[in-house]
């Protein structure tokens, strides 16, 4: 059976990504900071799953706990076919009020957690011509309003994908991005209420900063995140619409500035 480990699986889109890895065959290693979290998390996929399912605590910002979370994976299955890089944080704020050591834990999170975690599955993926996939952000295409370090990170991410894709084809292992738009959740305009400046609209309270896009089910994500790493896939965009959008702007920054402050603003 094949491998998927998948990093920030304990919860949300993580968790949803390792469940559609699980019932398609493939045993999945669980990866997040809270081993509570995670023992849950797998006994949620161990009862709806036949393939076998491990929980590993890991804190995938830090070299030393990457370096023996792939080194128990070497020794527990002796091989690796997805890497899937899921972990991830957001913001809210203004470009002004950003604060160093505020940009510094969004990179921490968002890209160094990715570049760590792939550069240690590489030779275990380049034995199984296997795929890494990156979660990212629309926040990795385009710089919205409000967002605070987040996009920052997310473009990052971005060219880090691209950069791996092209380095390690010729070894057989396959990298590619997925960005959807804001996913559905429990606390969805409100987890950012503590955080947010009293100056800022309410929109920056709402996923995406006030963007227009309806919430994307985590399953939904999850089935196109299989497929892509099923299809070896360069990058996705969700909704689908928005890559036309995302072009439009690249070709032409004022229109594209134009049309995200549309797709920004206060909802009525």
């Amino acid at each position: 059976e094949p491998v998927a480990l998948i990093t920030g699986g304990s919860a949300g889109l993580g968790l949803a990504i390792a469940k559609h890895f699980s019932t398609s065959g493939y045993r999945v290693v669980l990866v997040g900071r809270k081993l509570e979290l995670l023992e849950s998390a797998k006994a949620k996929l161990s009862t709806a799953c036949q393939s076998s399912v491990q929980a590993y605590a890991c804190d995938v910002t830090e070299p030393a706990q990457v370096e023996e979370l792939f080194e128990f994976v070497k020794s527990e299955f002796k091989q690796l076919d997805v890497l899937v890089n899921c972990v991830g944080e957001s913001d809210r704020g203004l470009i002004e009020d950003l604060a160093p050591d505020r940009l510094q834990r969004l990179i921490e999170v968002n890209l160094l957690s990715a570049l760590l975690c792939t550069q240690k599955a590489i030779h275990l993926l380049e034995e199984s011509q296997g795929v890494v996939l990156n979660i990212g952000s629309l926040a990795s295409k385009v710089g919205a309003r409000f967002i605070g370090g987040y996009a920052i990170a997310k473009h990052a991410l971005a060219g880090l994908t691209q950069q791996m894709r092209l380095e390690l084809k010729d070894r057989g292992v396959h990298v590619g991005l997925l960005s959807p738009g804001p996913i559905q959740r429990h606390d969805a305009g409100s987890r950012y209420s503590d955080q947010i400046d009293k100056e800022l609209p309410d929109q920056a309270k709402q996923p995406g900063g006030g963007t227009r896009v309806g919430g994307l089910s985590p399953e939904y994500v999850a089935s196109v995140a299989f497929g892509m790493v099923q299809k070896r896939q360069p990058d996705r965009v969700l909704p689908s619409y928005l890559r036309l959008l995302i072009g439009v702007g690249h070709l032409s920054p004022r229109l594209g500035d134009w049309l995200l402050m549309k797709f920004t603003s206060n909802k009525t």
